[in-house]
């Protein structure tokens, strides 16, 4: 059963605590700033919807076809639907439904289609419905809870409704709602496995502890106290106990999964003996590195590394290439970005 938006929401299930909470905070933006509320609409679609209006407009003298009244007072119309999910599960019937509710309904129709990460093969999957929606007066946006944030963020917020979107913020960062793997570096000690570094992988065992990591978008090999190149993580692939089987954990491309799959098919060729060995005893995890950049990160402090790995988060916000983030972490030091 329906319920409204509330700070006390009886909801259990985690995708309806989601949506709860996207809700709560356009209600909170909403009752603080109608007109900051406005823009975030607009901003969010893209400027594909010019304008919306929330409050009632004031006007007098203005002529209503065929007549003239001393005073107007008119709303618009407008109907905003959300459907939001944890992964990418939109299915083409479900949003065909929710365009039919609202065609041509209002002045202004707006179907939000909200996920983590951007939806995989949007304008293919829902090409037919966007056709539809156009011609039914309704706009469908594909955005990301990163963009909701970021479009509430850069309009003008009080001190304490700022504190609210911090801990919208901070909800989000702690449930893996924000890509914020798009942004960082694993940097990883790599002396005795350079070899197979350059052949485009890194591997270890899938055991936990020392050898668990975090989802990352970008690979540092660390050896001599400095990370060389720069890589791009493309996914990270399970190799099950001697060679039974192959599953992707991860997936950063827009490639099947089978095609990782592949890559780290053809990568197994690169082992060596100790390789194989290690295998037939347990299950290893392979990051299949490509796009590699020359930089020299170096770290200044005495001795190596504590651990057999460091994470430098949103070190790569605003960057999307391997290249650029070489380039930024050239001739810089670890501390730099402690």
């Amino acid at each position: 059963m329906g319920q409204n938006i509330s700070l006390f929401t009886e909801y259990h299930s985690q995708e309806n605590t989601l949506t709860n909470y996207c809700g709560l905070i356009l209600k909170l933006l909403y009752e603080e700033n109608p007109k900051g509320f406005e823009e975030v609409i607009v901003n969010l679609t893209g400027d594909t919807v010019k304008s919306i209006v929330v409050n009632p407009e004031f006007s007098q003298q203005k002529r209503q076809g065929t007549s003239i009244p001393d005073l107007l007072i008119v709303q618009q119309s407008y109907a905003i639907l959300f459907e939001t999910k944890r992964f990418d599960w939109f299915y083409q019937g479900q949003i065909a439904k929710h365009v039919k509710s609202i065609a041509n309904k209002k002045d202004v129709n707006v179907l939000f289609m909200i996920s983590p990460d951007e939806i995989k093969g949007y304008d293919d999957r829902f090409n037919e419905i966007q056709k539809e929606a156009i011609e039914s007066n309704v706009t469908i946006k594909a955005i990301t809870f990163e963009q909701l944030v970021e479009t509430i963020e850069n309009i003008a917020l009080s001190p304490n409704f700022k504190r609210y979107v911090d801990e919208f913020k901070i909800y989000l960062e702690r449930n893996n709602y924000l890509p914020n793997w798009k942004y960082l570096l694993d940097v990883v000690s790599c002396r005795g496995t350079l070899n197979e570094v350059e052949k485009g992988f890194y591997m270890c065992p899938t055991s936990g502890g020392a050898y668990a990591h975090q989802r990352a978008k970008f690979f540092g090999p660390y050896a001599n106290k400095q990370v060389s190149k720069i890589f791009e993580i493309a996914g990270l692939v399970i190799i099950k106990k001697n060679l039974g089987g192959f599953s992707v954990e991860w997936n950063n491309t827009d490639q099947p999964d089978s095609a990782l799959i592949e890559k780290a098919q053809n990568r197994i060729e690169h082992w060596q003996k100790w390789r194989h060995d290690e295998n037939k005893k347990v299950s290893l995890q392979m990051f299949i590195l490509e796009s590699p950049s020359i930089t020299s990160f170096r770290k200044s402090s005495p001795g190596g590394m504590i651990q057999s790995k460091k994470y430098f988060w949103n070190i790569a916000k605003g960057f999307t290439s391997t290249e650029q983030l070489a380039n930024k972490l050239k001739n810089k030091t670890w501390e730099s970005f402690e």
